[in-house]
């Protein structure tokens, strides 16, 4: 009941059309439902029984006002269910799609995007079904099987005592279902999230699958979670169905049954008149009909349960990393400088990993620093921190004087521009990729930073030019035409610290060359962080840092660290072809 008491909670405005769906689906069609039950009884007992037809076509004209008002309430309630549960969609989505944008990279990498989809689709689905008709028609089956027992036991005590003595064995039964059904339906909605995960990441990996000939591969993996998925289907579906279903209709037909033979020994002995009979025959078929179905309702709360809780732990998933309360926000109109950096004792573990140790270093306005290392020795890390995607376990992380902790993120994320190692891009035009950050750029601005990116050659050989749409990720463009792209995107956000991952590595010499005199010539609009693995990358940088195993194991400058005859001499040597004095000693 948590759930359901949590949906209600959150339909925020659409609580009225439920409830007013309600008072017309049970306040309204319930009552017309009985009285119309109640005008046939009447009108067979005077004009077939007594032959009296005083009243006949009043009771025709107010049956058929009656069916008339049953049809208006039916189609209202339904109409304001399906907008009651069409918001409740609706606001749910929206939350969590603004919830995923809050969340860390650690989530991301914890969850499937198959599985965050189907809490988003799938899952919701069920939800706005819960609401638009199981809940009512479990309202509707309840309310109807009173008002039942009310007008047969004031019409006539023995063929209600009939309905209430199996009424025990059907709730023991409906107990039955959901106590078997619940853990079927948790296990279908958990193969269906891993096919559509897997699905997912077949879509995405199409290029991979392809070059490595794994199609087939591929296709048994889906077909064994296609055939699991199916097998769980069956199970959840023959819990009602081969099993629960047929009692109930069993118990069903058996009161129809029982209340007909016994109807018409009373009526053959005259103890009751033809159109009660017909009443009780009538209103007997409509509540069992109900009470059958209460196995269907039972078989639906189980999935909208089981769905419900996978949509509350994505709702209430909390990021540790969010802005403090008055968090600072910097004055745009402010004169003093932009962009210095400073790392101070800076540790992270990652897992229980120490990924970085007590790292300090620091970057004046206007600096190039260049950020060099073995892979995996915790490189990508430093700008991670930086942007707050992740927080330090120790030390502390400054922004022209201001602890990150301090920021305002949103204030701290707009200081920095990032090109990240893993590109993406979006499915759009190039010209609304590279304005990304910033929308409201014009077209020459874009062209002047696609320039700075060596990418406006390329881009105006495309077929639509900077009006080219390009594919999901970048789909249609080579490694190094992204990663320009993305270079392009970064230094057209504007901001004061610029941070370059890996930026050139796909891209030939020669454009890395140009890319590295046209930064050369945007020097001082910004601090800049370049992490490669090429020198030629980093060697014109102010300062250059060595990170070996999340320590800082040199710095200097090109020249100071090629004298120190450490790992940057080495990599210095491999990448010149030449023979380093510790191979030559050997």
């Amino acid at each position: 009941m948590t759930q359901i008491k949590w949906v209600f909670e959150n339909m925020k405005g659409s609580k009225w059309k439920f409830f007013i769906g309600l008072i017309f689906h049970t306040g309204a069609i319930i009552p017309l439902l009985l009285f119309s039950s109640l005008l046939i009884a009447e009108f067979v007992d005077q004009v077939f029984t007594n032959g009296d037809m005083s009243n006949a076509y009043l009771l025709i004209g107010l049956y058929l006002l009656v069916m008339f008002l049953r049809g208006a309430a039916h189609h209202l309630s339904n109409s304001l269910f399906d907008s009651a549960s069409a918001d409740v969609l609706a606001n749910f989505r929206t939350f969590l799609y603004k919830k995923l944008q809050t969340l860390p990279p650690s989530f991301f990498g914890q969850n499937r995007t198959g599985d965050i989809m189907m809490r988003l689709t799938g899952d919701l689905e069920i939800m706005r079904h819960f609401v638009s008709w199981v809940m009512p028609f479990a309202l509707h089956c309840v309310v109807l099987f009173i008002s039942g027992l009310v007008v047969f036991y004031s019409t006539n005590a023995i063929l209600a005592s009939i309905l209430l003595v199996v009424s025990p064995v059907m709730a023991y039964l409906v107990l039955k279902v959901r106590k078997v059904s619940a853990p079927l339906h948790t296990h279908l909605r958990e193969t269906n999230s891993h096919l559509n995960a897997r699905v997912q990441e077949t879509i995405a990996a199409n290029r991979v699958i392809k070059a490595f000939v794994r199609e087939d591969h591929e296709l048994l993996r889906f077909d064994k979670l296609n055939d699991e998925y199916r097998k769980a289907a069956i199970d959840s579906s023959c819990v009602w169905a081969s099993k629960f279903g047929p009692i109930f209709g069993a118990f069903g037909n058996g009161v129809l049954i029982t209340v007909f033979v016994v109807g018409g020994l009373m009526l053959v002995y005259q103890q009751i008149t033809i159109g009660e009979f017909l009443l009780f025959y009538n209103l007997n078929w409509l509540v069992n009909t109900s009470m059958r179905q209460a196995g269907i309702v039972i078989n639906d709360s189980q999935r909208f349960f089981s769905s419900t809780q996978k949509v509350m732990q994505l709702y209430y998933a909390r990021c540790d990393i969010q802005s403090k309360e008055n968090a600072y926000v910097p004055d745009e109109n402010a004169d003093a400088p932009a962009g210095k950096v400073e790392f101070e004792n800076v540790s992270f573990k990652y897992a229980k990993t120490d990924v970085l140790k007590d790292i300090t270093l620091s970057a004046e306005p206007g600096q190039t620093i260049g950020i060099m290392g073995p892979t995996g020795s915790g490189k990508s890390t430093l700008a991670m921190l930086m942007a707050r995607f992740a927080d330090v376990n120790s030390g502390s992380i400054k922004i022209d004087g201001v602890d990150v902790h301090d920021y305002d993120l949103n204030a701290l994320r707009k200081k920095i521009g990032m090109s990240m190692q893993d590109v993406f891009l979006f499915s759009n035009t190039i010209d609304a990729n590279i304005a990304y950050g910033n929308p409201d750029m014009s077209e020459e601005s874009v062209v002047d930073y696609a320039k700075s990116a060596d990418a406006d050659s390329f881009i105006k050989r495309m077929p639509d030019g900077y009006d080219t749409i390009i594919g999901e990720r970048g789909v249609g463009l080579s490694g190094g035409q992204k990663q320009r792209i993305a270079l392009a995107r970064a230094l057209a956000y504007e901001t004061p610290v610029l941070i370059l991952d890996d930026t050139t590595s796909a891209v030939d010499m020669e454009t890395e060359k140009y890319i590295q005199s046209q930064l050369a010539i945007r020097k001082g609009t910004h601090t800049t962080f370049i992490i490669a693995q090429r020198i030629s990358s980093v060697k014109n940088a102010d300062k250059i840092y060595i990170i070996e195993n999340g320590s800082i194991s040199e710095s200097g400058t090109h020249d100071e660290l090629l004298k120190n005859k450490g790992y940057y001499y080495d990599i210095y040597c491999l990448q010149q072809g030449i023979k380093s004095e510790k191979e030559e000693v050997r």
